[in-house]
């Protein structure tokens, strides 16, 4: 029997997810994940922002070894920070992931498709492997410092504001199509900020920047592969240094960005990391992206958790160690 069926795992299922439609389809996918992982399984569904924090947190401390998530990157993200909250020792707890989201950007990390279907499938066969996750902390939206960690990517620039345009629109569009469409809208809107960056203690020229993405995998904004090299275990950030020269040059780069050729342009440099800190000098913000969710803005200290959690069937191709 699989590790994570029966007393030891936990599923935690945002009903908003999709726009609501996780919540629309639950008497299916009910049956689906009973059929696949047993009548036994605990499930919890959440009732609102930030409750998937609390149900991993409390399942971690009472003793849950995995958890199983099922939403968008934003409820993997809160499921993660619960998760990291109870302080397990480093791969004590293991993630599996069932997508039912706008973004879908850590499923793309994932060996087992796109697909619900697919990925439940998987869930009773596959391996884990150990994975790195980020520690932060922000200015929060309040102005007081907030702490909290992340899966994927946190940036700092446009990032945050193109998530307050996508959670302010339909989520009956493909993802895709929502993130892109907020990211020629906030092109407009934004005012480049200028940054001024620290890595493992060296201190970097301020810069005007589109934004900085602090990569701990691959993909971001609803596919965009910002950091084609990053590995999810390598105990380093890949940092993509996005400068600003105009509006036009930006929506120059936008289809680059699906295919990692971005990295080519001049203006865009990548250097890796376990620590980072960020400071704007100026008056013009820089808005955080927090694996999708926009929390506030700079000054902002990131840096590793090698090994903090195991997560399930990921892309052998995103980790520096096979799968095991």
């Amino acid at each position: 029997m699989p590790p994570f069926l029966g007393e030891n795992a936990v599923l935690i299922a945002n009903p908003a997810a999709a726009g609501g439609k996780v919540g629309r389809r639950w008497g299916e996918l009910s049956a689906q994940l009973s059929a696949a992982l047993g009548p036994g399984l605990h499930v919890y569904r959440t009732e609102g922002p930030r409750h998937a924090i609390t149900l991993a947190r409390d399942a971690v401390k009472a003793g849950f070894t995995t958890v199983i998530s099922l939403g968008g990157d934003g409820t993997h993200s809160e499921v993660t920070n619960g998760i990291l909250q109870a302080e397990p020792p480093p791969g004590a707890v293991s993630l599996g992931v069932l997508p039912g989201g706008t973004g879908g950007d850590l499923r793309r990390v994932l060996s087992h498709g796109q697909s619900f279907e697919s990925a439940l499938a998987r869930l009773t066969t596959a391996p884990s492997a150990p994975i790195d996750c980020g520690a932060l902390s922000w200015r929060g939206d309040s102005g007081q410092t907030e702490r909290g960690y992340f899966l994927n990517v946190a940036s700092f620039g446009i990032g945050g504001l193109v998530d307050r345009i996508v959670n302010g629109s339909s989520k009956n569009l493909p993802g895709g199509v929502v993130f892109y469409t907020a990211t020629l809208r906030a092109l407009y809107r934004y005012r480049p900020a200028m940054v001024k960056l620290r890595l493992d203690g060296v201190e970097l020229e301020p810069v005007p920047v589109t934004n900085v993405l602090v990569c701990n995998s691959r993909f971001a904004g609803g596919g965009m592969m910002f950091a084609p090299d990053a590995k999810l275990d390598d105990g380093l950030f890949d940092v993509v240094i996005m400068r600003q020269k105009s509006v036009w040059h930006t929506v120059s780069l936008s289809n680059a960005m699906y295919t990692g050729e971005h990295l080519k342009d001049q203006t865009v440099s990548v250097h890796r990391a376990r620590e980072i800190v960020a400071e704007t000098i100026g008056p013009d913000p820089a808005w955080m992206d927090i694996d999708g969710e926009a929390p506030g803005t700079l000054p902002a200290t990131l840096r590793v958790l090698p090994g903090a959690i195991r997560l399930i069937d990921p892309q052998p191709q995103v980790l520096m160690n096979p799968l095991r």
